[in-house]
């Protein structure tokens, strides 16, 4: 009889052949399944089969990165949870510590010594069990759990210098500054935005915080500017992007408040130093938005600094260069603009009329010089063109209008003349060439009014107009063709305004040898001048009609003129009357001939139309109001004149038949 042993282990042998028997069996199968697989596996991968849908938890899990931090996709609850609520029970328990602190110190508890150990010894509490939470991989609660222990310090620091003495300021100040440092090392070492802001807000904390009553702008504002060098280090380093507006509103509200309290002509020097240091600064932020704050804020600062016969005209040049730089390096189109408009702000709200106009004329120059250089094309480049001649002549206006004005026509001449050349710069036929030229147009039309006075204008936007005409045809452009549209508008209407009146008595010019006349002869010319260059558009017709209509009126104040001064007064009124109706018929049939040889149709239109207008005021106007004998002399006359031009047609009839069937030129 075998032994139990024996049978036990008998029974352990037979149970491991067993499974490796099965194991065989099974490697067999996987082995065969494998090699059938790869028979029928497809020339190309098939598409993975979308995923079995998984059961979603009744408690939402918030998903975490490698560091143990909420990840984007967590819900609203997890992260209000998880942060928020961190934040604030961390503030929370801090003012509970503090009210605990002075409830304390009220009943006697503790002595001022003992006050100061304890808050240390908190602190370092929190600094341990915060590092413990976070080496298990709860980073966010370990977060607030240091900051509360970083605020302890500043507390204790705080309390130890201001409230007992134990530490003067100074040390104190130094104190501080270390825990700020060794606050950042922390938040690099964690990984931590939320400890850097912390360290951040401790540090500008700091110096009101033990402020002695005492004014030490240098010492303050060299801090505040080591202060945000760490900051915008850290923010570059690990794009923490929270901590570089902190830095700015900090810099800002500490700057404000030491300005409203101690600034004097005495700290002018500091003042304008850091002015300019925290400007530098702030422009090398990721954020353009703070350069754009900090270039107002420069501006606005170094005005109030130098309100003194307006100084700051030379210092926010130094800001208008730094735009310029920044626009450059950083590529913001819209840096340059900004920093143009914000260098002539402090001019319009701070005016003197003892400003420079050199330094203002020194800015002009700097804008034009990067306009040339750069030659943007599009906005807001354009936009600084047109806005850097706009605000340098406004203020040139304003500041020397009064004592130089025979000069400021010129000024208005030599602005568009260097717009001219910027628009050389741009290349013909661009949009942006065309934009330029229409501002340096805009400029010696203003120079025109400005420099000169009466029918002086006119002639000479009239003589623009036509020189406008021409270009427009000359490169094809249609901006310069509506600027030649609108400046001879300008001086049309101008024409039968104004310079109509510049003679109150006929006695005081004699016929055709006047400035009026001279003036709409000069007008008509450009008219036709344009309309010369605008063929073969419609746009030719209207203009032509326009001259022909300034030339008629100014021979019609011409006839008035004569008759006044050579006719009695009783037979004035028929003498005109009869004159102008002459002088319209023989220039009908002079425009008839023209357009009969030259084969234009518009001067034989223009012609009839006259000769329409003069039969409506015979037959309607001149029967019922002349008297006998000049009502004999005007039939006649035209009757004459009208057989004359019926004669032309007759003449002509072949030729006419012959240009029309061929259709001549208009």
């Amino acid at each position: 009889m075998p032994a139990p042993d024996d049978d036990r282990l008998e029974r352990l042998s037979e149970a491991l052949a067993q499974l490796v028997r099965r194991q065989r069996e099974l490697e067999d199968r996987v082995q065969a399944l494998e090699s059938h697989a790869a028979q029928e596996l497809p020339a190309e991968p098939a598409s993975i089969p979308p995923p079995l849908p998984q059961i979603e938890p009744l408690v939402p899990l918030p998903s975490r990165d490698s560091d143990g931090a909420v990840s984007a996709g967590t819900t609203l609850e997890t992260t209000f949870g998880l942060n928020w609520i961190n934040r604030i029970a961390v503030l929370t328990l801090l003012l509970g510590v503090a009210f605990l602190f002075k409830y304390g110190v009220d009943n006697d508890w503790f002595g001022p010594a003992a006050r100061v150990a304890l808050g240390i010894a908190a602190a370092l509490v929190a600094l341990f069990a915060g590092h413990r939470i976070w080496r298990r991989g709860q980073t966010i609660f370990a977060q607030g759990i240091i900051g509360l222990g970083l605020a302890l310090i500043y507390l204790s620091i705080y309390a130890s210098a201001m409230l007992y003495h134990f530490l003067l300021p100074g040390f104190a100040f130094v104190a501080m500054f270390g825990v700020t440092a060794g606050a950042a090392g922390l938040a690099l070492f964690y990984d931590s935005q939320a400890i850097a802001a912390l360290a951040m807000v401790g540090g500008y904390i700091t110096p009101p915080a033990l402020s002695t009553g005492e004014d030490h702008p240098w010492i303050l504002f060299g801090y505040v500017f080591l202060l945000n060098l760490g900051g915008l280090a850290l923010a570059r380093k690990r794009r923490w992007n929270a901590l570089e507006p902190l830095a700015a509103g900090a810099t800002i509200l500490l700057y404000t408040g030491w300005f409203g309290r101690w600034f004097s002509t005495a700290n002018r020097p500091v003042a304008t130093v850091y002015a300019v240091a925290y400007y530098v600064q702030f422009s090398v932020a990721t954020q353009p938005e703070l350069l754009a704050i900090f270039q107002f804020g420069a501006s606005i600062a170094l005005g109030l600094i130098w309100q003194e016969h307006a100084q700051f005209l030379w210092w926010n040049l130094v800001l208008a260069a730094g735009g310029l730089a920044v626009g450059i390096r950083r590529s913001w189109a819209v840096a340059p603009l900004w920093a143009l408009l914000c260098y002539f702000l402090p001019f319009w709200l701070w005016y003197s009329p003892d400003a420079s106009f050199a330094a203002i004329s020194a800015a002009f120059v700097i804008f034009f010089a990067w306009t040339f250089w750069r030659a943007p094309a599009q906005y807001p480049g354009l936009a600084l063109v047109a806005a850097n001649a706009a605000l340098y002549y406004s203020a040139s206006y304003r500041l020397v209008d009064a004592t130089q004005h025979q000069y400021m026509g010129l000024l208005a001449v030599s602005i568009g003349g260097a717009y001219l050349l910027l628009a050389r710069r741009f290349g013909s036929g661009s949009d942006a060439c065309a934009f330029t030229i229409g501002v340096a147009l805009a400029f010696l039309t203003l120079a025109v009014p400005i420099q000169f006075a009466g029918f002086r204008v006119t002639f000479a936007w009239a003589l623009e107009g036509a020189a406008l005409a021409w270009l427009s045809a000359r490169f094809y452009n249609r901006w310069l063709r509506a600027s030649s549209w609108l400046v001879l508008g300008l001086a049309f209407i101008r024409l039968f305004l104004l310079d109509i009146s510049i003679y109150s008595r006929s006695s005081e010019y004699t016929t055709l040898a006047n400035a009026r006349f001279l003036t709409f002869a000069a007008s008509t010319a450009a008219l036709w001048l344009a309309a010369r260059a605008f063929r073969p558009s419609s746009q030719a017709a209207i203009t032509y009609i326009a001259g022909t209509v300034t030339l008629l009126s100014g021979l019609g104040f011409e006839i008035g003129g004569w008759v006044n001064r050579n006719i009695a007064p009783e037979d004035q009124s028929g003498v005109q009357i009869v004159a102008i109706s002459v002088m319209l018929t023989l220039y009908a049939v002079i425009l008839v001939i023209i357009g009969v040889r030259t084969r234009a149709f518009i001067h034989r239109m223009v012609g009839l139309a006259l000769v329409t207008l003069v039969i409506a005021k015979l037959y309607l106007l001149d029967v019922w109001v002349l008297g006998r004998l000049f009502r004999i002399t005007a039939f006649l006359a035209l009757g004459v004149l009208l057989l004359g031009l019926s004669y032309l047609y007759s003449r002509f009839r072949p030729a006419l038949a012959r240009f029309l069937q061929s259709n001549s030129a208009p």
